[in-house]
């Protein structure tokens, strides 16, 4: 199959990680997958013996990976592994991944000092004192680094670090943002390496396995990658067929998606990222106008898109466009992309019934009855991924736009309710929201001085996002490279939401 063609968003070539623990497991996974996406790694493991191993099967594949036997509780090992780093990459670092991590499995009761001493020291105090504090003057020069830590859902006393670390990555999210540094968290189910086997997930778990170590470094690799430039201080669960894979053949076989509000905007970008990953489309818009200019530029780029007029706040176009769908696609689809939104911004005691029932039906009935006629469709292509375009005021308190909020809440809640409940019929859900992103629809709000001044004091990378930055997770999640996350509500917001209160002394 030809590979598919990436721009550099998708690319690691040329930039530098530092991945500890990496010479098993989860980690020599996102070794793995860093490599194939052109990083130069080094390693550190505590065994020497498997280091060795590993180091030996990378070099066989072609990839530059060094590596430093370094006992993460030392605190002088920490820091000669980082002079050590310092001295390899000339004085730069763009990713460091901190994944190595310490168990020891027992009931509460049954800690003692020594192992409370023994987690705290391996899973939080060696990622704070030592690599972040020693990283930061690397990651700090160069333009584009990004700081990622292996979280895992262990017993209430491993925790502790963990969900301490989980807070860290939002802080430094926000302290470290104007040093062009991002932070971000990943948190595992019971993934299949030598440290965690526990079948007992599996009947908690909707989509009724465990989970393979690739399936988390995807996600890390592609928390890593420009594509992911507008995520930080996120926690994001994978409870994840790797993604350098669906780099080389697209979406296997051509898979086939929908997009709801697909001639412009968020939604154009995103049919632009689907089918630069080789997928089939269908588009609908209410405008027809810039639908038929949309699908002249798609068909000068060979991309393969139709797309039709529909009024998603009409119940009967969208059985129509269902119907369609199912034509074009012989009764299947694989992804559906409930992109279609409204707003209209005043106060709460402004609000009258028919904005209640217009962003009711637009945003929140439409997605929901689109989900209901796609079922059999996804279900029938035996891998289905639905995405829903939820927003930022879904998650926190936005003034003058209580109903938007109300509604696009509701969608991450119907994205936890489907992953759950339709997981046995191999359909997973998950929700996407943004930050301001610049569209015509956000136009008027960035042109208002004292608005942007407001947002982008408050969002720690300083600016709003572009369509392109949120097209790319979403079609991340519609990837193979995602089939472990589902039901989860991702932001794409340059930290908004994970900031708090920061002051800087005037001297």
């Amino acid at each position: 199959m030809q590979k598919v063609k990436m721009d550099k968003r998708w690319s690691l070539q040329g930039m530098t990680a530092l991945v500890t623990g990496g010479a098993g497991g989860i980690g020599h996974a996102i070794v793995d997958e860093l490599s194939a996406f052109g990083a130069r790694i080094h390693v550190c493991d505590i065994s020497e013996t498997l280091l060795s191993q590993s180091l030996s099967e990378w070099e066989k594949k072609g990839f530059q990976v060094s590596g430093s036997v370094c006992d993460v509780t030392s605190r002088p090992e920490r820091e000669t592994l980082i002079q050590t780093v310092s001295s390899l990459f000339d004085g730069k670092l763009n990713i460091l991944v901190n994944n190595v991590g310490g168990l020891r499995e027992k009931p509460t009761t049954e800690y003692g000092s020594d192992d409370f001493t023994f987690h705290i020291l391996i899973n939080l105090l060696s990622i704070f004192v030592s690599f972040h504090f020693l990283s930061y003057r690397l990651m700090d020069l160069e333009a584009l680094s990004s700081l990622h830590l292996l979280l895992g859902l262990y017993h209430f006393l491993v925790d502790i670090p963990l969900w301490s670390s989980t807070k860290l990555a939002r802080n430094l999210a926000c302290e470290w943002a104007k040093d062009g540094i991002r932070a971000n968290a990943v948190a595992p189910n019971s993934i299949r390496t030598p440290l965690s086997q526990q079948e007992a997930f599996f009947s908690r778990t909707p989509l009724g396995r465990i989970g393979e170590p690739n399936e988390v470094a995807s996600l890390v690799a592609f928390l890593c990658l420009p594509a992911a430039s507008y995520i930080t201080g996120q926690p994001i669960c994978v409870e994840v067929s790797p993604i350098n894979h669906m780099l080389e053949n697209g979406l296997a076989a051509c898979m086939s998606a929908l997009v709801t509000g697909g001639a412009s905007g968020i939604g154009y970008a995103i049919v632009e990222e689907l089918a630069n990953f080789g997928a089939k489309i269908h588009v609908r818009d209410i405008s027809e106008t810039l639908l038929n200019q949309s699908l002249n530029e798609w068909e000068k780029k060979g991309f393969q898109v139709k797309g039709s007029v529909c009024d998603v706040t009409s119940r009967s176009e969208r059985e129509t466009l269902i119907q369609n769908v199912s034509s074009l696609f012989d009764g299947k689809l694989n992804i559906l992309v409930n992109n279609v939104g409204v707003l209209r911004g005043k106060p709460t005691i402004e609000y009258v019934a028919e904005d209640f029932a217009y962003h009711s039906s637009t945003n929140l009935e439409a997605a929901f009855h689109f989900c209901q006629l796609s079922h059999p469709l996804l279900k029938a292509s035996g891998y289905g991924s639905i995405v829903f375009l939820s927003s930022v005021a879904g998650v926190v308190s936005f003034e003058y736009g209580s109903i938007y909020g109300v509604t696009k809440g509701s969608l991450n809640q119907l994205a936890r309710n489907l992953a759950c409940e339709w997981a046995k019929d191999g359909i997973r859900a998950n929700a996407v929201a943004p930050n301001v992103v610049k569209t015509r629809q956000s136009q008027s709000y960035l042109e208002d001085v004292s608005f942007k001044e407001e947002l982008f004091c408050r969002t720690p990378l300083g600016r709003a996002g572009e369509p392109n930055e949120v097209a790319s997770l979403v079609v991340f999640l519609c990837l193979p490279a995602a089939s472990y996350i589902t039901g989860q509500t991702i932001c794409v917001d340059g930290g908004l939401t994970v900031n708090g209160f920061s002051y800087q002394s005037r001297a």
